[in-house]
């Protein structure tokens, strides 16, 4: 399984249009194939902060997620939503695997 957590920040002002962005990429993302969760998180300390949490059967579902040559439409749309109200990104990708304690 592949784990994603990634950190959004957005110019103040801009929280309204991000969440309508996060949602609707969700809903999509959602039904890709492959995709265990995606979730968008707001940040308690920062109003303009966020947080994905996502899971994937494997890096091939994820790299198709990601594609820069052919991605999914909801990803283009959420791009370009993003386009001058995000201020910054960071993503980091993980291995897991599941255990039962």
């Amino acid at each position: 399984m592949i784990v994603v957590q990634g950190d959004f920040v957005f110019k103040a002002g801009h929280r309204e249009a991000a969440i309508a962005a996060m949602i609707a990429v969700a809903e999509g993302v959602k039904q890709e194939p492959g995709c265990i969760r995606y979730h968008f998180y707001a940040d308690l300390a920062d109003p303009n902060k966020f947080i994905v949490y996502e899971e994937w059967e494997s890096l091939e579902h994820l790299n198709a997620h990601g594609s820069a040559d052919n991605p999914p439409p909801h990803m283009v749309t959420f791009r370009k939503a993003n386009e001058g109200i995000r201020e910054s990104a960071s993503v980091h990708f993980m291995t897991a695997e599941r255990i039962e304690r």
